[in-house]
């Protein structure tokens, strides 16, 4: 079963990238992690770095879809798992990324502050 969803979830990372399929595959990735996202956890966390990044897209839709997805993410995360995604959200921060990309990682991790604030307040003084 967790192959299953392990290949699920990379099947719609594959798509993020790509300009005609990017944004159903990031609404698609939201859906999943609502349905499916406690038991597919490990697997969300690694494809999160793929989602900020389609943050930075020019395309409005496929920003706000990721946006979505991202927070959906977020939500079906144990508390436990900041750890693992804070650093995708801190390369979404770098000098390089494009500002839509910072502006949507300060949204997420003023989410995060407003989901688990004892949480983010341990890891943000790392």
């Amino acid at each position: 079963m967790t192959a299953a969803l392990k290949d699920e979830v990379d099947e719609l990372v594959k798509k993020i990238g790509d300009k005609k399929d990017g944004q159903a595959a990031l609404e698609d990735l939201g859906k999943f992690a609502a349905d499916k996202g406690s038991t597919a956890q490990a697997f969300l966390v690694a494809a999160y770095d793929k989602v900020l990044e389609a943050t930075g897209d020019k395309s409005k839709n496929v920003k706000d879809a990721a946006v979505a997805a991202a927070k959906a993410i977020l939500e079906c995360l144990s508390p436990y798992a900041l750890e693992a995604l804070l650093p995708s959200l801190l390369a979404s921060l770098a000098v390089k990324a494009r500002p839509p990309q910072k502006e949507a990682a300060l949204q997420i991790i003023a989410h995060v502050a407003s989901i688990g604030p004892k949480a983010i307040g341990f890891k943000l003084v790392d």
